[in-house]
């Protein structure tokens, strides 16, 4: 039993790798304009990381509180949550140059 996990582990692994996850370097890549962008590309990235750290502190204390089941729904509406997020508050900046981005970000 113990190749199934795994074997779910990889594939969820990879199905994330090419999917989601790309999405916040992709965005912290184009929507800071280029007089901020190494510091906030930089802001970025330690937030990313640090809230990753949380969420791996938080976890088992959420799993033993919850449960297994209910700790997998919690993530679940924290992702549906997310991918609503991105939907309705990330522009479209395909085809558009770094300066039109900046432009409507400053609007």
């Amino acid at each position: 039993m113990a190749w199934a996990s795994v074997t779910a582990l990889l594939l969820y692994v990879g199905c994330y790798q090419v999917s989601f996850g790309p999405i916040a370097w992709l965005i912290v890549g184009e929507v800071f304009p280029m007089e901020v962008r190494s510091a906030a590309v930089g802001c970025a990235t330690i937030t990313n990381f640090g809230s990753n750290f949380l969420v791996s502190l938080a976890l088992p204390i959420v799993q033993e509180t919850l449960g297994l089941g209910k700790t997998y729904l919690l993530f679940a509406g924290l992702a549906v949550a997310a991918i609503g997020s991105i939907a309705f508050t990330l522009p479209e900046t395909k085809g558009k140059t770094l300066e039109e981005i900046t432009e409507e970000f400053r609007k």
